[in-house]
């Protein structure tokens, strides 16, 4: 449902966004699980951690490992880093020579098919110097190459690794990062929690992107005879969906007093940012969405992708083992000092989400393919 990019005879990597400006809607872990399903599926996938909080960088490399050898594993430069990516860039390096002075390989997770690029704490150094290039790169020219040259070299390192998706973990912020990645990227998916706050997120995001649209054609306008990177920055992504998570369900659905939030924020979607993501050619057709739900056994209307519930304590065992709950195996729940009724509960539970996640990839693959 999606027209195939390339690049010469090479095609590039689909690159997905995951982004919400408010913090705690499982943002992170549906990064990790949604891109252990696509590899699972014979893709070759890229996580790039570009929150400064590193937290799925943490869920790859191990929680318990991240005083040990944490800092042997960015010292050693044997892995690619966002670290070394921010100060080549910030100091006017050009992404088509950075792999001929960075040899690191990309860092492997437990799935044969599943990458991450780790995050580092100076990121936020590049948010802020973004943030400016943006408002006054055209009376600057050291900072007008800076904004497009991000998704440009992490284009390149995925394609120059036969990658066939990215996904880009973003803070929650509406600094200058996340407004360039989320724009230059292919699609953008929105995980959600029910409550208020997240109805008053989404609410607002239609604002936020209407404003990052504008300030990116107009940094465009502005430096495209001086610099081709601001090409990079494709200024039309489409929106597949959000994902329902975080609620605690009754009899196999959302208990009411999180079904109220749950309705609430698809109203939001369907009567705010879809209709401004029309105006700005950034949504996938409402009619595509709902056939890829069709096809894959799903009740739920476009843009609901999927509702996901509480992984209660299947998470704690996921993230000391650096592996989604659906791929937990039954030793390794019953290690964790689960037995009898428990131990059979969280076995269920564990099948549902393996069947829920493998759905929900399926409708990724079928939208973006």
């Amino acid at each position: 449902m999606s027209t195939p990019r390339s690049s010469g005879d090479v095609a590039l990597p689909k690159s997905i966004c995951f982004f919400n400006h408010k913090g705690g809607v499982s943002k992170t872990t549906t990064t990790f699980n949604l891109g252990w399903s696509i590899a699972s599926k014979g893709k070759k996938v890229l996580m790039v951690d570009l929150d400064s909080q590193c937290n799925l960088s943490g869920m790859v490399l191990g929680f318990e490992k991240m005083d040990e050898g944490l800092e042997n594993f960015y010292e050693s430069r044997e892995n690619l880093t966002m670290g070394p990516i921010v100060d080549y860039l910030i100091n006017g390096g050009q992404p088509e020579t950075y792999l001929s002075q960075d040899k690191g390989k990309l860092t492997p997770t437990l799935n044969e098919n599943l990458f991450l690029l780790p995050g580092h704490l100076s990121v936020s150094d590049l948010d802020s110097q973004i943030s400016v290039s943006l408002k006054i790169a055209a009376g600057i020219p050291a900072t007008r190459n800076i904004p497009g040259n991000l998704p440009k070299l992490l284009q390149i390192i995925a394609a120059h690794n036969e990658v066939d998706y990215i996904l880009y973990d973003l803070s929650p912020n509406v600094g200058g990062l996340n407004e360039v990645m989320l724009m230059s990227s292919d699609y953008f998916i929105v995980p959600t929690a029910p409550d208020f706050f997240c109805w008053q997120a989404v609410s607002s995001l239609s604002t936020n992107i209407l404003k990052w649209y504008r300030e990116i054609r107009n940094f465009k306008e502005q430096n495209e005879s001086h610099a081709s990177a601001a090409r990079s920055i494709g200024n039309s992504p489409k929106f597949l969906g959000t994902i329902q998570q975080r609620y605690r369900p009754r009899n196999g659905s959302p208990a009411k007093s999180f079904e109220k939030w749950i309705d609430n924020i698809s109203q939001a979607v369907d009567k705010i940012l879809v209709p401004q993501l029309l105006e700005l050619n950034c949504v996938m057709p409402r009619e595509s969405v709902q056939e890829a739900l069709a096809k894959t056994e799903s009740d739920l209307s476009a843009y609901n992708l999927a509702q996901i519930s509480d992984f209660n304590s299947l998470i704690a065992i996921s993230q000391r083992l650096s592996t989604p709950v659906f791929s937990l195996t039954n030793q390794q729940i019953a290690e964790a000092g689960q037995f009898g009724h428990a131990l059979n509960t969280m076995r269920e539970s564990r099948d549902q989400f393996a069947y829920q996640f493998e759905k929900l990839a399926d409708r990724v693959l079928i939208l973006t393919e």
